[in-house]
């Protein structure tokens, strides 16, 4: 008998395998690119042994460890190695990072995740390509010039049993996976929050100087939520947003966690939010954003995007 957690995972992985994302092109000027991966997997509860070849999406559903068993799929965070001025250390993300020079943005991802965490996403008898989510900009903190594009694809495992972790202990602190019927609740989270000081604040170097304009200017708080993992993973801001992306590909409605990527940052001062408001508008028009979509993009990622995603190097 199907289960609803298969039905719901074959929803997701068919919908997104016939997705066409948004494509950003790179501008002369500013070539970078970065590659992440959300990467699927079956967890089957029994112990399976499995020969059989999978070539396809279709092949891989069609197995009776996956279409007839009472288990679920699980999405893959990493949690970045705590290092000292490093402003996303002890984050949660994607495995990934930015590309090297001749590199196609698939070539970057699965260069990535070999590197990070020793898994070679390119054999295809452990891993297929399921598509890709929407290409994102990326700017910087300082001046909101483009650092780079980010591209996020979506890989499935189509074997049972998970290859053996290697970390780069240097970048990812670790990694766990976390079952996708977490994200599909429709009852509300236990909504955390990330308070932020404001991107004008980290522009001056002096650290008085840093304090009286945080004063001044208040600070901002970013939803977030606790996952259920052994180690203490908490997701937020442009990851968030991607989960979210993700999910809502499974086409069920009232999702908790969908809507709270889509609420408002938190301002300390209401003047502060309505001028924030207005310049990341003004910046999305100015720059002549049509690949934006306005009612897929939350106001959250919509103030990375703006502001102050990525670090400046």
């Amino acid at each position: 008998m199907t289960s609803d957690n298969f039905k719901t995972f074959r929803d997701l992985v068919t919908n997104l395998s016939q997705h066409q994302p948004i494509h950003i092109p790179s501008p002369p000027k500013q070539k970078r690119r970065g590659a992440v991966a959300a990467i699927l997997r079956w967890h089957c509860p029994s112990r399976i042994v499995s020969n059989e070849k999978i070539e396809t999406i279709h092949d891989f559903l069609e197995q009776p460890w996956v279409n007839q068993s009472d288990g679920y799929a699980e999405i893959l965070f990493m949690q970045r190695t705590a290092r000292p001025g490093d402003r996303w250390s002890g984050h949660v993300a994607f495995v990934g990072g930015k590309n090297e020079p001749g590199e196609t943005d698939q070539e970057t991802v699965e260069r990535e995740v070999r590197e990070e965490i020793g898994v070679d996403l390119s054999d295809h008898s452990k891993f297929l390509l399921v598509g890709k989510l929407d290409e994102r900009e990326i700017t910087s903190l300082k001046d909101n010039a483009l650092v780079m594009i980010l591209i996020p694809f979506v890989y499935l495992q189509i074997v049972p049993d998970s290859p053996p972790f290697q970390l780069q202990t240097s970048e990812v602190a670790s990694v766990q996976w976390v079952p996708l019927p977490f994200f599909l609740s429709e009852n509300s989270y236990s909504c955390q929050l990330i308070t932020e000081a404001l991107p004008i604040v980290r522009k001056f170097n002096s650290k008085w100087l840093q304090k009286a304009i945080q004063v001044m200017t208040g600070s901002v708080q970013f939803p977030a939520v606790d996952l259920p993992t052994q180690q203490h993973f908490r997701l937020w801001g442009l990851t968030m947003g991607m989960t979210s992306d993700l999910v809502q590909f499974t086409q069920k409605k009232h999702l908790a966690f969908v809507q709270m990527t889509r609420k408002e940052p938190v301002y300390s001062r209401i003047d502060i939010k309505y001028l924030t408001r207005w310049i990341t508008q003004l910046t999305l028009l100015l720059k002549n954003k049509t690949y934006v979509q306005p009612m897929k993009m939350s106001m959250l990622e919509r103030c990375f995007v703006a502001f102050r995603i990525e670090k400046d190097d």
